[in-house]
């Protein structure tokens, strides 16, 4: 049986990886909306090499997130506590979710005339930040939804 201090603290982590997990994404979303670092044509060469490099490195810790659930940080006995039957098929829901965002994006920019100018990286781009980003804030609220309601 579990002391009562493990279980609070798998309720805390529960909580504190919803809401850091919102706050990651939703920053990445803005900041890929404000910056869009791959169409500036604006500032130096080296200035857009910078901003691609930090999307890169940040679509990358978001999608280490995403596939690992936010597994690696913790002990194994409060990661077997806050990763329940409920959280492990929110995870799942939301990498459904990413996979048809990818799926969806990916055959807009094939049938959208305008996008036959983009290049590669700028394809890679469009299909990654918006996979990335919504399937975390989609696990986010269905683990707050399930911490409110239960």
């Amino acid at each position: 049986m579990e002391s009562k201090e493990m279980v609070e603290l798998a309720d805390r982590v529960s909580r504190k990886r919803a809401t850091g997990t919102a706050v990651a994404a939703g920053a990445f979303l803005l900041i890929q909306l404000i910056a869009r670092p791959f169409f500036s044509s604006m500032g130096s060469v080296d200035a857009r090499a910078a901003d691609v490099w930090m999307w890169s490195a940040n679509a990358i810790a978001l999608l280490i997130g995403l596939a690992t659930g936010g597994r690696l940080a913790q002990r194994r006995e409060v990661r077997a506590l806050v990763n329940d039957e409920v959280s492990r098929q929110h995870h799942k829901t939301a990498m459904m979710i990413g996979y048809w965002v990818a799926m969806v994006t990916a055959m807009a920019l094939y049938f959208i005339p305008a996008a036959r100018d983009l290049n590669a990286r700028e394809t890679v781009y469009l299909i990654v930040t918006p996979s990335a980003g919504i399937p975390l804030l989609v696990f986010s609220w269905l683990e707050f939804r399930s911490l409110r309601n239960g």
